[in-house]
């Protein structure tokens, strides 16, 4: 379109039909909810508007539809009724100024002439009365496409209604400045009791009606808590105020202090309230001037009487989550309060099913209160929130609500819980009171509006008939004064015997009559509106989208035209297809997708109706064509050369392996025979000389290694009795150290020519102590050991039989206990051993320098690789244990640091030991 300015309506709006006239004479038809630019040749007849001039003026030649698919057709001269056909059924000539209003109402044709009004019916001019409207001093709005025609009339906004047969006027607004307004159109929504004013100059306006009513009262805060019926029509608040529900000025009944959180009147009649730790009885008795007063240590938390008419009092103890109950004792003229129980909580609502059973709410969940016995049962899946208020139905159900987790249903007979799910904002987790209507809505208040939900609904859910509940939610718009209400109080809300509803607020008492709420449900049609690809408008056809395979950013806008409370209009989507989304809400109305695999998807759009809890399903079909490498023939194709290929593929190349096979075997065959023997021959040879090399190059390793330590001692204690002939201790020490010496390099020398006489496939085991066999190896070191100020610990048990090579272990023991006293000065050498899962275990643990961790990591990895002589020759003793390990099938494990010291640990698997 090349404006937007619109200057004439035609067709039928219960027809789905409708054109439109802009200024620059472009046709546009409004079908389906969808609007086209139709060329001016394929207008139907009877929508075709002709520009003529009269009486020096340029007008429109009016053409009125009529819903019988028959219109009338206005021109300077006359008026004519003709059918679909364009046929004149009838004419009537009549000469009009251009100030006149033509309507049309019920199909028939009315006008305006300036004084009286006209009615065209049948061929025949009639002259009509509209009741209440008298003289001229109004201007009038006429809707030709709905049949709707309004008047204002000082400030007043009416619609023509016809009524047996009479015509009057239905007040739509009223005292309403609308002289700076430019009113050129409106139209009324009967069903939803919304009313459209478009204004020239304001755009459009949407009026709607106040659903509550909030009454301000005569507290400067205006914030009220808990109330109390009084009378059919009026209501009790803890200020001492009565008011009624038509809203009219509020009388004094009592003035007193109290904290507003508990109004009670007992079966005398007589109003209790209380003030933190003072509880108030005023007297019916006195027109409730007199009253008696009770003051507690500890702050009262809520007043009730029981159906006996025992009055309780629940208070806390000294700002503890503890709490205690007392009960009003004695006589009229000398009443007392008495301790009665303790309870582990503080009282925050209490109700009454049978005669011992009191429900009670409190901070800490929801409980059952044995009275009689004194007992409490705690509810389990209702405990660490903070209960606000109880309500018990006539099934003896058990609604409970909350300050932070919503609210619950609790069955007294199956003991079940149900927790309800809340509205999408999660305003109903701070749930304040529930009040039930006699049409079968609970009403429940909250810190930022009011919900209507119906209790069928609530009961399907809980018996899992339904997965959905629907919230009808109502805010400041609808009248209240603010959208947070009051709780914690008790009654936390009324319904009166005229059926209105009271709730407490921070900005007054909200009342309503709950069976005149008009609710407006999200019952439109749910509709894909538009569809943006790659920032570009595609075109949906028939609830379908197609799409090509290269897009790269899908939009599509996603609506229902609802004039509500926006929180109400909850739509969901989900993507089934090659890509598959679970439901979820719709956000700004649109949804976003971004490179799809091709195939065909479904997106399905849903939302609640209203409260049957039902959904209202829309699905749009989304085929995005795929890439000609990724249609089914294409990898079909290409499965096929693939397969051809390597057919043949493998075909030529077991030709040229027959051929090289048969050259092969040829030469092979002429040279098996010799290269049996030889390699027979060569494989004995290689194998002793291996075995010979291994087996002297570890014996010299040996030799060089374990005779140096007793040599270095002989040469160290020959020194010392040289240097000290004349000390007689010193020469005994010394000798004594001589023999130690020699014995130990005896006993080597006998092991060495032992172990000269195992070969590498000997492994011969025996039983032997442990034990014994360690002391032997401390003995040999002894004098070192002393020498370097070690102490050497034996910890193995003497009892521990070990049955393998002791030969070779003896070596192994040998070098490790040389290592430790070689590393270690002043310190200590523990030796100890044990079973550990199946598996002999024996460990040396030394406090002496430790080793380097990379060489820790080459043995435990078995990766002995020397880079230096010094490193080698270091490191010689451990190559030999690694060796003999080998042979005897054992493990080594070294844990090493210079703070600690070393720990080396030997296992050998599947023991043999005692």
């Amino acid at each position: 379109m090349t404006t937007n300015r619109m200057a004439v309506f035609r067709g039928n709006a219960s027809k789905d039909k409708i054109y439109l006239l802009n200024d620059l004479a472009e046709y546009i038809l409004i079908k389906n909810n969808k609007a086209s630019i139709i060329p001016k040749n394929k207008v139907p007849e009877q929508f075709k508007i002709s520009n003529n001039l009269y009486k020096n003026r340029r007008f429109y030649n009016n053409k009125i539809y009529r819903t019988d698919n028959q219109y009338y057709s206005i021109s300077s001269k006359h008026i004519d009724l003709c059918d679909n056909e364009n046929k004149v059924l009838w004419q009537i000539r009549y000469d009009y100024n251009e100030n006149q209003k033509f309507f049309i109402i019920n199909n028939i044709l009315y006008n305006y002439d300036g004084e009286k009004f006209i009615k065209f019916e049948n061929g025949k001019i009639h002259h009509i009365k509209i009741d209440g409207l008298t003289g001229n001093n109004f201007s009038i709005i006429v809707n030709n496409v709905s049949q709707q025609t309004f008047f204002i009339v000082v400030g007043n906004f009416y619609m023509l209604e016809k009524k047996s047969g009479k015509f009057r006027l239905k007040l739509l607004l009223e005292n309403y400045d609308l002289s700076k307004s430019n009113i050129v159109s409106a139209y009324y929504d009967p069903e939803d009791d919304i009313f459209y004013i478009g204004s020239s100059t304001n755009g459009l306006l949407v009026v709607k009606k106040k659903l509550f009513k909030t009454i301000s009262g005569n507290k400067t805060d205006g914030v009220y808590y808990a109330q109390i019926p009084y009378g059919t029509n009026k209501f009790l608040a803890t200020s001492g105020e009565v008011f009624t529900t038509d809203g009219l000025p509020a009388n004094f009944l009592f003035k007193s202090n109290n904290d507003n959180y508990s109004l009670m009147t007992d079966r005398n009649g007589n109003i209790w309230t209380k003030e933190n730790n003072i509880v108030y009885c005023f007297h019916k008795k006195s027109n409730f001037i007199t009253y008696n007063k009770w003051a507690f240590q500890d702050r009262v938390t809520q007043i009730f009487e029981m159906k006996e008419g025992k009055i309780l009092v629940g208070m806390s103890v000294g700002g503890s989550p503890n709490g205690k109950i007392f009960t009003l004792e004695g006589t009229e003229d000398r009443l007392r309060f008495e301790f009665y129980m303790n309870i582990h909580f503080n009282v925050t609502y209490m109700v009454q099913t049978a005669n011992n059973v009191i429900w009670t709410g409190s901070h800490l969940g929801f409980h059952k209160i044995y009275f009689k016995e004194k007992k409490i049962e705690n509810i389990p899946r209702i405990q660490k929130t903070y209960v606000r208020s109880i309500y018990i139905d006539n099934s003896h159900n058990i609604w409970i609500t909350s300050y932070d987790t919503g609210f619950y249903l609790y069955n007294q007979i199956t003991k079940k819980t149900t927790h309800f799910p809340v509205d999408k904002n999660k305003y109903l987790l701070s749930s304040h009171c529930i009040i039930e209507d006699p049409n079968g809505f609970f009403w429940i208040t909250s810190n930022k509006g009011l919900f209507q939900v119906s209790k069928k609904d609530l009961l399907d859910y809980a018996n899992k008939k339904t997965k959905s509940v629907y919230y009808h939610y109502y805010d400041k718009a609808d009248g209240f004064g603010t959208n947070e209400f009051n709780g914690g109080c008790q009654p936390c809300g009324l319904l009166l015997e005229n059926n209105h509803v009271t709730f407490p607020s921070m900005k007054g008492i909200v009342v309503f009559d709950s069976e005149k709420i008009k609710r407006l449900l999200p019952k439109g049609n749910i509709y894909f509106e538009q569809a943006e690809v790659n920032n570009k408008y595609s075109p949906i056809i028939n609830d379908t989208l197609f799409l090509k395979h290269d897009f790269e950013r899908l939009r599509l806008f996603i609506n229902s035209p609802y004039f509500g409370n926006s929180n109400n209009l909850n739509i969901e989507t989900k993507v089934e297809g090659p890509i598959n989304q679970k439901w979820e809400q719709l956000i700004d109305n649109n949804i976003s997708f971004t490179t799809l695999p091709p195939g065909t998807y479904y997106l399905s759009a849903r939302k609640m109706t209203g409260h049957n809890s039902e959904y209202q399903h829309k699905t749009l079909i989304i085929i995005i064509s795929p890439a000609f490498y990724q249609t089914v023939w294409f990898h079909i194709v290409l499965i096929l050369l693939i397969i051809t290929g390597l057919y043949y593929l493998v075909k030529m190349r077991l030709k040229y392996i027959r051929v090289k096979n048969i050259l092969l075997e040829k030469k092979i065959a002429e040279q098996t025979s010799q290269l049996r023997n030889t390699i027979s021959t060569l494989k004995d040879t290689t194998a002793n000389l291996s075995k010979q090399i291994v087996d002297h190059k570890k014996l010299i390793g040996i030799i060089t290694h374990d005779i140096k330590s007793p040599l270095r001692f002989l040469a160290m204690t020959a020194k010392h009795i040289y240097q000290n002939p004349n000390d007689p201790d010193a020469v005994s020490d010394g000798i004594k150290s001589l023999h130690t010496s020699s014995s130990q390099l005896y006993n080597f020398v006998g092991n060495i020519l032992e172990y000269t006489k195992v070969s590498r496939q000997d492994n011969l085991s025996s039983s032997y102590c442990l034990h014994t066999l360690v002391e032997e190896k401390i003995t040999i070191f002894s004098n070192i050991a002393f020498s370097k100020k070690i102490i050497i610990y034996n910890l193995i048990s003497v009892s521990h039989i070990v049955n393998n090579n002791r030969l070779l272990f003896s070596i192994i023991i040998h070098n490790l206990l040389d290592n430790a006293i070689k590393n270690t000065t002043s310190g200590k050498i523990i030796l100890s051993s044990g079973i550990r899962e199946n598996k002999v275990y024996f460990e040396i643990e030394d406090s002496g320098a430790g080793m380097s961790a990379e060489l820790v990591h080459l043995y435990n990895n078995k990766k002995i690789q020397f880079r230096t002589e010094k490193d080698e020759k270091a490191g010689m003793g451990l190559q030999i244990i690694t060796e003999l390990l080998e042979i005897m099938k054992g493990k080594m494990k070294i844990e090493s640091s210079a703070v600690f010291g070393t720990k080396i640990t030997i296992i050998f698997s599947n023991p043999k030991t005692n």
